[in-house]
């Protein structure tokens, strides 16, 4: 008896100690050790029921473990100095780099991100382990390190994003952009800007946000939207509406009607801008088990079709729509450029007037081509027209000289 008494007044002279610091421990933390340390002594038993009906008093917790709000959030973010002129932003498949140098985060590998050229923002996700990440929002040359503006994990097809202001959300993509990210649920989804409130948008029925953005959501409002299978009014006609898509996914490809598979949207209004490009483009095809017939040929018993942006040697996949359609803030009017109409038509439209020009025409096709936004804003492209490479300055100047291109369904 005496032993067990000794006992407990050393765990109390303990616990004592810890309860004389509360500041060092969070109120569920302090919980835990105070159940944690009457058990080890025996007596958990002797004060349960006491605990049950006086409860102790919560203890103080310091302001420094006080949750951040959206106004102190912002403030940390409004120190970032507002770069002079705009940077040059790099993909990789593994990350990107800001004026030709790689950006690596000590925390993780960087898996997804979104920029923009003219200001200098950017948002990526760290994967830290399996399943677990850190959303970083940064700005170019700020002579600061990126600031922690969420934490994600992904089980499944699902993901589940917690604000470091509390917020959370939920759904099955996540799309950093150069401020916060967009969260998505089929046509749905959530805008988290840090220092703002989430605000929430809908697509129309007929359409699914896309998985993939190679534009900048924040400063345009414009999101990607693509066709939803399931409310195509062809394909629920079975096998005679798989036939008549097929044809007219292949006109679309020839240039010879349009099959407008793709739209971007402003998020604010709602605003629709038809993209005429076919979903199909985004399926590649894996042969396997094969054998050499002969130095040039090979004959293989399977075939495979998945959608990648990238093809089985690593090669960009020209046909699908992220390597087709991007879309920039600028000094004036977020622009988009896509190439339209199979692979022979590159276009550009002003997304608040609409108007759409063609920029390069080849009845063969354009076999690939690169936008590079200027530190003054301005966007430049060039396109491999067969074995030459054209190029064409200044595309928002062009837009307002060029005449009009007429969309005819």
């Amino acid at each position: 008896m005496r032993k067990n008494f000794t006992a407990a007044i050393a765990g109390m002279a303990v616990l004592g100690a810890v309860l004389a610091q509360p500041n060092q421990l969070t109120p569920e933390e302090q919980r835990l050790l105070l159940q944690l340390l009457l058990k080890q002594q025996g007596i958990g038993n002797a004060v349960s029921s006491q605990a049950q009906t006086t409860p102790p008093a919560p203890l103080q917790v310091s302001s420094a473990g006080r949750q951040m709000t959206e106004a102190e959030l912002q403030a940390s973010l409004d120190k970032w100095p507002t770069p002079p002129q705009g940077v040059n932003f790099t993909r990789y498949r593994d990350g990107f780099s800001i004026d030709g140098v790689r950006q690596i985060d000590p925390e993780g590998q960087i898996a997804a991100y979104g920029f923009d050229a003219l200001t200098g923002d950017y948002t990526y996700l760290s994967q830290t382990q399996a399943g677990a990440y850190i959303i970083k929002s940064g700005r170019a040359h700020s002579g600061t390190d990126p600031v922690s503006i969420a934490s994600a994990e992904k089980r499944g097809a699902l993901w589940n994003v917690t604000t470091v202001t509390g917020k959370r959300l939920s759904g099955q993509r996540l799309m950093p952009s150069s401020r916060g990210f967009v969260i998505a649920r089929d046509n749905t989804g959530f805008r988290y800007t840090p220092g703002k409130n989430v605000t929430n948008f809908a697509a129309p029925e007929e359409f699914l946000i896309a998985a993939l953005q190679n534009g900048d959501i924040a400063h345009t409002g414009q999101i990607l939207l693509e066709r939803n299978p399931a409310a195509d009014t062809n394909a629920k006609m079975g096998a005679a509406g798989q036939l008549l898509n097929s044809f007219k996914s292949f006109g679309s490809a020839l240039g010879i009607n349009r099959k407008e598979d793709y739209a971007l949207m402003n998020i604010d209004t709602g605003k629709l801008t038809p993209i005429n490009i076919s979903m199909e483009g985004k399926q590649v095809l894996q042969m396997s088990e094969c054998r050499k017939r002969n130095s040039f040929v090979n004959d293989c018993a399977r075939a495979d079709s998945f959608e990648s942006a990238y093809k089985p040697d690593g090669q960009r996949n020209m046909s699908h729509y992220f390597w087709r359609i991007h879309w920039f803030s600028t000094t004036s009017n977020p622009v988009l450029i896509s190439q339209e109409g199979g692979l022979g038509t590159i276009m550009a439209t002003d997304l608040n007037s609409g108007k759409k020009v063609a920029l390069f025409e080849r009845a063969l096709g354009i076999a690939s081509f690169e936008v590079q936004q200027r530190s003054d804003g301005t966007l430049d492209i060039s396109a491999q027209m067969g074995f030459n490479t054209e190029s064409k300055k200044d595309i928002a100047s062009l837009i307002d000289a060029l005449p009009s291109i007429e969309v005819n369904k």
